[in-house]
């Protein structure tokens, strides 16, 4: 897939002058620029406009780098850490929450990377006694702008001194040239989030083909890499238990079980403005028409029989290929977990030391 490179370059005055944003633009070097004085006056006069791809925006980050994923208090969450190095996805899916999740309708890069690992000195004595599991593909895409950033590499050298830390790579493409051929100590997981191919065809629109995400992440794996897998949203459509089936198929014909970390399941779920957002975006898609009700966080969601099914039957096929493949559920609550995986973590915490143990092995 071709990498991104924008049609336009906003720099915020501040910082343009960083060593990241001398990066970006020395690789950009054909794209026009504007200087503005402050990010946040361009964000608040672009609040309601639909999200600009071809438009990425370099700022400083005046909040927090690490912070707790949000989940919700009314299921199940995994305890992941979010490394907050920008905002904003090239790939232009069609379910994507970010386009109402945010409002900044540019992708953005914070570039004031000194501020970040100062703030990852800060939380050092944490590092060094609990697993932290951190990822950077909550808020965009882990690999999208690796090639304008050169971010994996300083990143290997802070977790290659951390006793706990892991990092959890999230992405739709084929980019992993700056993963080859590296010293990652296994403090590298490389997870690929999969769907259907009709549904990655239909709705996942500059992302890479299934079978290309699948064999990307066989290299990595023969590479001593972890690999993960996120199966988010499942959709539910006709014949889609054969479609997601194929993919599993794949999955094993490429990737030794023994190099998965864990599978992660979740189904189409979404806030209420996402839809109106989505139709304006990609009219042709019809992954809304289906009957959806309000969750106890307030997303739509499948009706609860329709999740339990789209679990079961997804484990039941990965199971096949891995009997002791670990799986678990996205934002679910404990009944769901029971009827779909056959059993439930008792609280917030003893999921995360699941995935805390997967870890470590």
């Amino acid at each position: 897939m071709t990498p991104y490179i924008p049609k336009k370059i906003f720099i915020e005055d501040a910082v343009k002058d960083l060593p990241l944003t001398r990066r970006v633009l020395s690789r950009c070097s054909s794209v026009p620029i504007e200087i503005i004085p402050r990010a946040k006056e361009l964000i608040h006069a672009s609040i309601g406009r639909l999200p600009r791809t071809d438009v990425l925006l370099l700022c400083r980050n005046k909040g927090r780098f690490i912070e707790p994923c949000p989940g919700t208090s009314s299921y199940l969450c995994c305890g992941y850490t979010i490394l907050n190095t920008g905002t904003g996805c090239p790939l232009a899916c069609s379910y994507c929450v970010l386009q109402a999740y945010l409002n900044n309708p540019f992708i953005t890069l914070y570039v004031n990377l000194d501020e970040m690992w100062d703030e990852f000195a800060a939380n050092g004595c944490m590092l060094q006694q609990e697993t932290m599991r951190i990822g950077t593909g909550e808020y965009g895409d882990s690999l999208a702008l690796e090639h304008l950033t050169d971010f994996i590499p300083s990143m290997l050298s802070f977790l290659g001194k951390q006793r706990n830390a892991v990092l959890e790579l999230k992405t739709k493409t084929t980019h992993i040239e700056p993963l080859l051929g590296r010293d990652h100590g296994g403090k590298v997981i490389v997870s690929w989030s999969l769907n259907a191919e009709e549904i990655a065809l239909s709705e996942e629109h500059r992302a890479a083909l299934i079978a290309a995400r699948i064999q990307a992440a066989g290299r990595l794996a023969a590479e001593g890499y972890r690999i993960g897998f996120h199966f988010d949203p499942l959709i539910a459509f006709p014949g889609w238990e054969q479609s997601y089936r194929r993919v599993v198929d794949m999955i094993a014909s490429h990737i030794p079980d023994s190099s998965i970390s864990w599978v992660s399941l979740g189904a189409l779920r979404y806030m209420p403005q996402l839809k109106a957002i989505s139709q304006q975006r990609f009219s042709a898609s019809r992954i809304f028409t289906g009957e959806f009700v309000p969750g106890l966080d307030g997303k739509m969601r499948y009706f609860q029989p329709i999740r339990i099914e789209l679990f079961a039957r997804l484990a039941a096929l990965l199971r096949a290929y891995s009997p002791d493949i670990f799986i678990y559920l996205c934002m679910e609550s404990p009944l769901v977990w029971q009827q779909a995986l056959g059993f439930a973590p008792s609280s917030n915490a003893d999921l995360k030391r699941m995935l805390d143990e997967r870890v470590k092995e």
